[in-house]
């Protein structure tokens, strides 16, 4: 379980995608998960919710069931065709009941029963973004003092000291992350942080990003392995 702490700073980075058809509900709910998350994006039925979520790739879906166009179990169903992962709350009424039968193997992460509150949402939330970092180890640390946020793409030293990097090196972080354990060869490097953006890696590019993160970072956690690649030097 990770701390209360890190859970909030967590969903403070996270997207969350929020679909409501009632006005007054959805400015309700928007303000609620505002005080939990930097970025809400509001959906007003369930087929604008899917066009966002198409766009967007939010972290978290957070949904109403009875709606417009699209309710919210069909909603949930077509994502689940292409994305068995992404954290789905269902908002329900009781009188919702006679729809959750449909919604038996979607994989639902959570049902909250309306009204809601700061309390009841906020438990939910840090049970969700939890079993998010779980599954997508969107916050790794790599030693007792520095820790990386997929999320934010920073590297936190001591929990509150932030260091940004830009977007190559945010890719090759991400990538020696989800190789904590082995090497990162310079194929897997050049495919997955150079051919994304369309370009060809030389070993001179490459070696400048490591020398910057290792000039950003307080600590020295990339390990050179000769003729192959890089590696994480956990010191946990």
């Amino acid at each position: 379980m990770t701390c209360a702490k890190e859970l909030s700073r967590l969903l403070k980075e996270v997207t969350i995608l929020y679909a409501e058809d009632e006005p007054t509900i959805r400015e309700d709910i928007y303000e609620l998960l505002s005080l939990f998350s930097q970025d809400v994006i509001v959906a007003k039925d369930g087929e604008e919710a899917l066009n966002l979520y198409n766009e967007k790739k939010p972290h978290i879906i957070v949904t109403d069931i009875v709606m417009p166009k699209m309710n919210g179990i069909s909603l949930a169903k077509k994502i689940r065709e292409n994305d068995l992962t992404i954290p789905i709350i269902f908002l329900t009424a009781y009188t919702d009941e006679h729809y959750l039968f449909s919604a038996a193997n979607l994989n639902i992460q959570a049902y909250i029963v309306k009204p809601l509150d700061y309390k009841k949402i906020k438990e939910v939330l840090f049970q969700v973004v939890d079993f998010l970092n779980l599954t997508t180890n969107i916050y790794t640390h790599i030693t007792d003092k520095l820790s990386y946020d997929k999320v934010a793409g920073i590297l936190l030293y001591h929990e509150n000291e932030e260091i940004k990097l830009n977007k190559k090196e945010k890719a090759l972080m991400d990538l020696l992350v989800e190789h904590k354990s082995g090497i990162v060869t310079y194929d897997e490097i050049e495919n997955y942080v150079w051919d994304n953006n369309n370009e060809t890696m030389t070993h001179t590019a490459l070696r400048t990003i490591v020398k910057n993160l290792r000039k950003k970072s307080p600590v020295d956690f990339i390990e050179n392995v000769s003729g192959q690649g890089y590696k994480i030097h956990a010191q946990l």
